[in-house]
């Protein structure tokens, strides 16, 4: 997996409850691209452990 899709699915399960609601797809689509510029510096790894504890499989 990559760390775009990756992103995506971190931040489709940041908007999800009971982290937060999703107020618009502006919304979640700046999450998006945030965590997107954010992961081009960790690793693979570090962002596996992310998404572990959004309960995303990476």
């Amino acid at each position: 997996m990559t760390k775009d899709q990756l992103a995506l699915k971190i931040a489709l399960a940041m908007h999800n409850p009971p982290h937060a609601r999703i107020e618009s797809m502006g919304a979640y689509l700046d999450t998006y691209k945030c965590l997107c510029n954010y992961f081009q510096e960790l690793s693979l790894e570090d962002i596996a452990g992310i998404a572990n504890r959004y309960g995303v499989s990476a």
